[in-house]
């Protein structure tokens, strides 16, 4: 089943933008009458009958709709810190789409090798991925932002923060998911429930990954003031957009029924 994607059909558009109606006809041979199915980005899919077959803009009716298509069973926000080659935070955004993250934020630390983000290929990418693993949801792309910054903002739920060094105490990121602790703990402290779950809404869960050299000693002591966890990865050392997708499988498979 192929997707498309309108980010206006919940306001009542009713027609495919020139892109998406290209694809429709030119590519995969739609015609009036058939049937085709439509995401909102927002977790809403329509199935849509073309009353159109117009390449420039496919006109069609709403037949039927299904809430929640494609989701998970959490919130995750990724803070990332773009790497030097773009290429590679790219890669990261497209992947973590295809495995389950609804909120992505670039973010430049002290020792960040880049201080450039340009969004909008990455917005095109994170449709595409949406589309091609079948859900209904596309991830909200931030503006970029300092450490400082970010980490001065009101975050609601789990806060883990990646880091590297080894002077820190940190829990394995398997544990924090299982069993939230203070922060700089690295005793379990028994089973509990994570911060902003309850039975009627999804846990939330923020994870940072830092830049080449990782979080400075100040951007450390500003998390654990605001109350982050530091969380290990493993042994591995990984780079940044391997760390990020590590981290968002591991929520992933958290949850996994």
């Amino acid at each position: 089943m192929e997707l498309f994607y309108s980010k206006d059909i919940s306001e009542g558009g009713r027609v495919l933008d020139p892109d998406e109606s290209a694809h429709c006809v030119r590519v995969l041979r739609h015609r009036r009458g058939d049937t085709i199915h439509v995401v909102d980005g927002h977790g809403m899919l329509y199935r849509c009958t073309v009353v159109d077959d117009d390449p420039r803009g496919v006109v069609f009716d709403i037949e039927e709709w299904v809430e929640n298509y494609g989701s998970h069973d959490y919130w995750l926000r990724m803070a990332v810190c773009p790497p030097k080659n773009i290429d590679r935070f790219e890669w990261f955004a497209e992947k973590a789409t295809e495995i389950g993250v609804d909120r992505i934020t670039p973010i430049f630390g002290d020792y960040s090798e880049r201080r450039v983000f340009k969004p909008e290929r990455i917005e095109r990418l994170l449709v595409s991925a949406a589309k091609q693993s079948h859900k209904g949801a596309i991830p909200q792309l931030d503006e970029a932002l300092t450490v400082t910054e970010f980490l001065q903002q009101d975050h609601e739920g789990l806060k883990l923060i990646c880091y590297c060094d080894e002077t820190i105490g940190k829990l394995d990121i398997k544990d924090a998911l299982r069993c939230p602790v203070k922060p700089g703990m690295t005793e379990t402290a028994g089973q509990g429930v994570m911060p902003g779950a309850d039975r009627a809404s999804k846990p939330k869960i923020t994870i940072m990954i830092g830049p080449e050299g990782d979080f400075s000693r100040a951007e450390m002591e500003l998390a654990l003031e605001r109350g982050w966890q530091p969380v290990s990865l493993g042994d591995s050392r990984l780079r940044i957009e391997t760390a990020a997708l590590v981290a968002t499988a591991a929520v992933y498979l958290h949850f996994s029924k």
